[in-house]
């Protein structure tokens, strides 16, 4: 469809504004202040404009500034998010109706990473499960990356967009372009879009080990016989080329993800059926890191590499009825997973581990959701889910050119090893969820869900051993959550606020941890240091806040804070990667062709680290930002501003430990960027 090399097509813009929550016109406030504060208390649907706010359209990035979600750094690219404490498999990923899953085990590049941004009409975030339709698993949150079907104008049968974008500090070319062609019998949608990021420099003039290029590119061809029917077939690809990851052991040259889906959605189909969607899709990743070519080795008798292949399928079918005043909505959904990764000595050009020994994951499932209306705007929903989940190591027991095998890797660490390959689990799943909208337009909400969230491939049959050893847990269990949702806000035509809270209690939390200290599951032979997967009872809770304010007709204010915490129940000991009280507050003006705003951020100190883990504790910080926009016409726009204003000098709970230098810090965020971005649509 795309060729590779030929994609240098022009990526997005967007107006600048102070949140996801505020707007980028005077027309929108009303419109985006009810939109958001009817999300407000579980989740958020955000436009593409809306994100595109700061200097760096990175995709991780910029989806940290939706309240209560965070991302960790390890370089420019695949920023890889946090949400209320969980991540990685923990959180669904879906894009467009597909999954894609990353091919590095150390998630150089997780399914965001193939997401560019600039091609999706909006993000929606749920914080927590309000649904059992989405996927197997996701306790920690589902992250929908949506495009809609083009619209077009009277007598005009096409459409378009080009943006432009630049910064001073990392992002130095920021491309992207959409043409849309089509009528009512159909369309036709070409996107593409490039990058190029240089090192950036943080707030201590430090230069950062974070360049990378990309390009990406994706069509969609739609049919529509009707207002009610249609159907979408769509191809895209994404290449990253020469990133670099300062808090990575390795580099890697190359990351190339392609994904291909067929979609139909149907309404009024029966009396018996009112709509349907359908979804399949294929995704393929390949994927390579290494510690010689990006980089100067630091030991040249050691050049290791490792190359990944991961492919994933999926199919999905929903049903929706109407029974009364009940809406049913069920249906199977199917997914294969299939990952190989293997280490590879470069002196010798011989394969070393199995680090992903051929481990292919299929999921089988069936769901059923009722919604049920009553009088005073009440809704009860509840949902149940099975699913069954087999994994199998295909490649455990194969040696390597270097004569080893991942099976003597699992029986040299834990004590109790059963032998296995090869698992089943299935489980039920539930949610019962109550929502009301009282007097003054206030909404109240409460829910309760029992999710399983199965061990990725990482987790079960990582195998590498040697120096550093990383070693997965075949017989490790899937975790069970059950979670508490409650949550209140409002929404008027001058302010909207809204309060939420969670409380998670799981049984059999998957712990990544250091051999050393869990010596009653892992054997004394092996190396102190190493990283093993144990089962653990943890709690998890956290309370998000978030308000806005039109002050006046062109003024607007608001705010978050969110704050998260963890506990390791079984070994009394705080979890890793819990989020700090953390937030910003913002002010926004708009006059008829241009605003002007200002943004401050904030995070409080993360003392409450698992120092046992080697989890470094993460000083307070705050930066402030500065943006503007102003309309020369009505189809071409100009915004700018600075990010860190101030230059400061700051690291994130999360960020990667440098490991290129081997000095004892994270990796610091961006200093002082001054960005500028030219819209053009036609």
């Amino acid at each position: 469809m795309f060729s590779k090399n030929k994609l240098n097509l022009a990526i997005f813009t967007a107006l600048a504004s102070a949140s996801v929550s505020a707007p980028l016109y005077a027309a929108q406030l009303e419109e985006v202040g009810v939109a958001a504060s009817a999300q407000i208390a579980q989740e958020d649907t955000v436009t593409r404009q809306e994100l595109s706010q700061t200097s760096n359209s990175e995709t991780g990035t910029a989806l940290r500034q939706i309240p209560g979600v965070d991302a960790a750094r390890m370089g420019g690219h695949g920023v890889d998010l946090n949400i209320r404490g969980q991540q990685s498999s923990q959180l669904n990923v879906l894009i467009d109706g597909a999954k894609i899953e990353g091919g590095c085990p150390n998630r150089m590049d997780p399914p965001t990473a193939y997401a560019e941004l600039s091609s999706f009409d909006s993000v929606t975030v749920i914080k927590g499960v309000n649904s059992v339709t989405y996927g197997a698993g996701g306790s920690g949150g589902t992250v929908l990356f949506e495009r809609n079907a083009p619209t077009f104008e009277a007598g005009k049968p096409y459409n378009g967009e080009i943006n432009m974008g630049t910064s001073s500090n990392g992002l130095t070319s920021d491309l992207n372009a959409t043409v849309a062609a089509g009528g009512k019998q159909g369309y036709i949608v070409l996107q593409g879009s490039k990058k190029s990021a240089d090192n950036y420099t943080d707030g201590n003039g430090k230069e950062i080990n974070s360049s990378y290029e990309s390009q990406q590119g994706h069509i969609d061809l739609g049919w529509t016989p009707s207002e009610n029917h249609e159907l979408r077939l769509s191809h895209e690809n994404t290449l990253v080329e020469d990133a670099l990851f300062q808090g990575a052991f390795m580099d890697s040259p190359v990351s190339d993800g392609t994904t291909s889906r067929l979609r139909y959605k149907g309404q009024k189909i029966s009396d018996a059926v009112q709509a349907i969607e359908v979804d399949l899709y294929q995704s393929t990743v390949d994927h390579t890191m290494n510690n010689f070519e990006l980089r100067t080795p630091l030991n040249p008798a050691q050049l290791s590499e490792v190359i990944s292949d991961v492919e994933t399928t999926g199919a999905k079918v929903k049903l929706t009825s109407m029974i009364g005043h009940t809406q049913l909505d069920y249906g199977v959904q199917l997914e294969s997973l299939d990952k190989t990764a293997v280490l590879y000595n470069r002196v010798n050009d011989k394969s070393v581990f199995n680090m992903w020994p051929n481990v292919l994951q299929e999921t089988k499932s069936v769901f059923a959701e009722s919604t049920s209306f009553f009088k005073d705007q009440q809704k009860v929903i509840l949902g149940l889910r099975y699913d069954a989940v087999s994994t199998q190591a295909k490649d455990a027991k194969t040696a390597t050119e270097s004569n080893q095998t991942a099976i003597k890797l699992y029986n040299d660490a834990y004590i109790d090893y059963s032998g296995d390959t090869q698992t089943e689990e299935a489980n039920v799943n539930g949610l019962l969820r109550y929502e009301r909208v009282l007097d003054h337009n206030i909404t109240v909400f409460s829910g309760l869900s029992r999710t399983h969230r199965y061990p990725d491939a990482t987790e079960q049959f990582m195998a590498k051993g040697g120096t550093g050893q990383w070693i997965g847990n075949p017989d490790i269990k899937p975790e069970q959550h059950n979670q508490l949702d409650i949550g209140l806000s409002q929404a008027t035509k001058t302010h909207s606020w809204g309060v939420s809270a969670f409380y998670d209690s799981v049984s059999d939390y998957i712990l990544r941890d250091l051999s050393q200290n869990q010596p009653e599951a892992i054997k004394s032979t092996l190396p102190a240091g190493s990283v093993v997967y144990v089962n653990k009872d943890a709690t998890l809770y956290g309370l998000e806040i978030e308000g806005a304010l039109q002050a006046s007709q062109r003024v607007k204010v608001g705010g978050n804070i969110s704050l998260t915490k963890g506990t390791n129940e079984t070994d009394n000991r705080n979890l890793s990667n819990i989020a700090p009280l953390a937030g910003n507050v913002y002010a926004l003006y708009q006059a008829t062709d241009w605003s002007a705003g200002t943004r401050f951020n904030f995070a409080t100190a993360q003392t409450e680290t698992n120092a046992l883990a080697k989890e470094l504790e993460t000083n307070g910080w705050s930066t402030l930002d500065v943006y503007g926009d102003y309309k020369i016409n009505k189809s071409v726009t100009l915004a700018a501003g600075v990010d860190n204003l101030f230059d400061q000098a700051y690291e994130t709970y999360l960020n990667r430990v440098d490991s290129t230098t081997g000095a004892d810090y994270k990796v610091y965020e961006p200093g002082r960027s001054v960005w500028a971005r030219l819209n053009a649509k036609f």
